[in-house]
């Protein structure tokens, strides 16, 4: 059979009796067997493990005892994050081997939910980077699917599995499920644990889901956020329920009395097909009862936020690499070593000013939501590029390199430790699906979850699949 789409359908179809969790396991091995030659989006799949787990879920849900919403719902786990039993390797080669005895905090609370994991999804190696070879873009396999949770958002577009587990450090949720043309959600850094992930960036990863829809995210939000002595920097924050104010989404103005911020200056876009779709979707916003006005981008001493956020990002991600890469630097993606091995050489005294211009930054930045609940912008700049290709070239001629571009807008809200949520809002003139980033104050997922969700009730972006002549459908 064909499994439900989205995990809230999945969800009511399990308890509704209408199929069995090991139905929808097989209907998701079974796309993935019929996609993933095309897409490339999995590392390893643990088809037997998946199987036994479903069973196990249809036999808690025969004897009553199903464990919640997520129990039978298969997801998939970014290659970064550890996994009791399956292999672990970053989709580098030199960690090939590598076979966790303990799950990531994430996992385990997922899988005791009694969702079923199905195996491991591609990641840039290392996570560093924002093409993830050799995964494809469902909307266009000549194009990439973004980074580094490339394999996360591309196995989601191409409806191989309901969710799936990335990582944040600049954008890595954000820029594959906008240039997938499926939701992500970077929640509060510090709101889910990041015990047993490889680092990035120490101070800035932040673990979160891609799935279809801002429900699903909520949803597997309660699964995986909450306090673990496992992570020094996870948070003591009171444990809610992400997706209880949704239901005001059924209302016709449900945004009524929202005060929403498009920001421009550092987060234009020179593509218009991008800016007309982010454009449209404020105002569907406004349709929904939210006032919308632009606002310009917030600065600290005319300097983007990106460079001093890489001499951050650099030494942390250095620190964590430092005995591996200095042994073994041959055996590393170039990519990863140009993005990595300058951390060395970043001193003290700049790394202590970056972490001193993020947190000016960051006051700067949450100001702007005593006036506004939350701000709007392009998740990612441009569309998709083409395989290969190493700069973007806006049609007013300007061109800029594809890591720096690609990050623009998503790495200020990484700075600042923001929840920040991404929804398809549209598509480009070829086809190629574009992302709205939703922005709100610490820790208030809840209300960008409320907006993200309105947004797809009133509209259909999300519900859009990968044409037949890209993936087979």
């Amino acid at each position: 059979m064909s499994p439900p789409l989205t995990v809230a359908a999945i969800a009511r179809s399990l308890a509704a009796g209408e199929c069995s969790a090991l139905e929808i396991a097989d209907g998701c091995l079974r796309r993935i067997d019929e996609t993933d030659a095309a897409v490339k989006a999995w590392s390893r799949l643990c088809a037997d493990r998946a199987r036994r787990e479903a069973a196990a879920s249809d036999a808690r849900r025969a004897r009553g005892a199903a464990r919640g919403l997520l129990d039978g719902v298969p997801f998939g786990v970014k290659d970064i994050i550890d996994t009791e039993g399956v292999e672990t390797t970053c989709s580098a080669d030199l960690l090939a081997g590598n076979v966790p005895q303990t799950d990531a905090t994430t996992v385990a609370r997922l899988r005791a939910a009694g969702a079923v994991m199905l195996g491991k999804v591609n990641t840039q190696p290392f996570a560093y980077g924002v093409t993830t070879p050799p995964t494809r873009n469902p909307w266009n396999l000549d194009h990439v699917p973004g980074g580094s949770s490339g394999g996360s958002g591309a196995a989601v577009a191409a409806r191989q599995v309901p969710f799936a587990l990335g990582t944040d450090t600049g954008g890595s949720i954000r820029i594959p499920a906008a240039l997938n043309g499926v939701t992500g959600l970077r929640p509060t850094f510090g709101r889910v644990p990041k015990d047993r992930t490889a680092v990035v960036g120490y101070s800035l990863d932040t673990v979160g889901p891609l799935c279809l829809t801002a429900e699903d995210a909520g949803s597997v939000l309660n699964a995986i956020a909450g306090y673990t002595p496992d992570d020094p920097s996870a948070a003591r924050v009171p444990p809610m329920d992400f997706t209880a104010d949704l239901a005001a989404a059924g209302d016709a103005r449900p945004l009524q009395g929202l005060r929403v911020g498009l920001m421009g200056g550092y987060f234009t876009s020179r593509f218009p097909d991008v800016t007309e779709a982010v454009r449209a979707a404020a105002a569907v916003l406004e349709q929904l009862g939210a006032s919308v006005r632009d606002i310009p981008a917030p600065t600290v001493d005319g300097i983007a936020p990106h460079v001093p956020g890489f001499a951050v990002r650099m030494p942390e991600a250095a620190a964590w690499h430092a005995g591996r890469i200095r042994r073994q630097e041959d055996d590393y993606p170039p990519i990863t070593v140009r993005l990595v091995r300058p951390g060395d050489f970043i001193l003290a005294t700049d790394y202590i000013n970056g972490r001193r211009y993020r947190r000016r930054y960051g006051t700067v930045m949450r100001r702007l939501y005593d006036d506004f609940d939350v701000t709007i912008t392009p998740t990612v700049p441009a569309p998709a590029v083409r395989q290969g290709e190493t700069h973007y070239h806006s049609p007013d001629g300007f061109e800029e390199e594809l890591v720096f571009g690609t990050i623009r807008c998503t790495f200020p809200f990484s700075l600042t430790g923001q929840p920040v949520l991404t929804v398809p809002c549209g598509f480009t003139a070829n086809a190629l699906p574009v992302g709205l980033q939703i922005a709100g104050r610490p820790w208030a997922e809840a209300t960008i979850l409320r907006v993200g969700h309105a947004f797809q009730q009133a509209t259909d972006w999300h519900d859009r699949r990968p044409p037949a002549g890209a993936v087979l459908d």
